[in-house]
């Protein structure tokens, strides 16, 4: 039997950054399961409420802030906490994970300086992470529609379609943030200042109609106004997005991914040596 030729790795034969980045990841798709069940484990851990700290936050968080401006648009807004809630679980999704993303890849990933993975796996596995709490969330959520009365019609099927749209989008978004994050400390703390007047700016406890009209015509290019809006239509309007919203909040997921993915990879072999 012929001796076979040892393996010998040439680094000219590798793929385009872009594309050999993707294929990694396909090949350590399982232990990227293993980072998402680490961080919810590890996230938990320490609280007396483990996961269920997942139902009783968004709870809570509408709770105070109905209490608070429930009164104000109750004539506007009829089942405000259900408009209320729909608006914070998208808001938070993306704005959390992407923070949380930033962290991990300035603060918690020395791992890359010991041994190779997918530079990529950490990003993928927080937003895993969210997407898991974002689902558990919508729990409470179907609570409060059922014990308002709210109407719940067809157009709850769409909600698959909606939940992938805001994942490319955060995982997008997440790429390009923790990418500045190692390169520049500064834009954790600048990112936390931009997400905190955002949540002020953008329609989530209250309608945009109460907005002037010169800032709610630039409203259509608020990001987080077009995905939450998705999100919300087809849990508070009853009603599937009509095309033009779904083709621009499609548009614009699938540019973030394509911005942050390209971003990400070019700089993928240095960030072991800014870490």
């Amino acid at each position: 039997m012929a001796e076979q030729p040892p393996f010998v790795y040439d680094s000219a034969q590798r793929l385009p950054p872009f594309v050999d980045e993707f294929v990694q990841l396909l090949r350590y798709r399982d232990l990227v399961y293993l980072m998402i069940g680490n961080i919810l484990k590890n996230r938990y851990k320490r609280s007396a409420l483990g996961i269920f700290w997942m139902l009783l936050n968004p709870l809570l968080q509408t709770i105070v802030l109905a209490v608070a401006f429930g009164a104000m648009f109750k004539s506007a807004l009829p089942h405000y906490p259900v408009y209320l809630l729909s608006g914070l679980l998208a808001w938070s999704f993306i704005t959390q994970t992407t923070q949380y993303a930033m962290g991990v890849m300035a603060t918690g990933s020395s791992l890359l300086k010991r041994i190779y993975i997918p530079r990529t796996t950490y990003v993928v596995a927080v937003v895993g992470n969210g997407l898991v709490n974002f689902l558990v969330s919508i729990l409470p959520l179907a609570l409060i529609v059922w014990f308002l009365n709210h109407p719940v019609t067809a157009s709850w099927l769409f909600l698959p379609a909606c939940i992938l749209i805001l994942v490319v989008f955060t995982l997008g978004l997440a790429l390009l943030l923790s990418t500045a994050s190692v390169f520049f400390n500064d834009s954790i703390d600048i990112y936390q200042i931009l997400v905190q007047a955002g949540f002020f700016l953008t329609p989530i406890m209250y309608p945009p109609s109460v907005l002037p009209e010169t800032l709610g015509a630039w409203m259509i290019l608020n990001p987080f106004f077009l995905l939450i809006q998705l999100f919300r239509m087809p849990i508070y309007n009853n009603a599937i997005p009509d095309v033009g919203l779904i083709g621009a909040a499609a548009a614009l997921a699938l540019l973030t991914l394509l911005a942050g993915w390209t971003v990400f990879t070019r700089k993928a072999d240095q960030l072991a040596y800014r870490l």
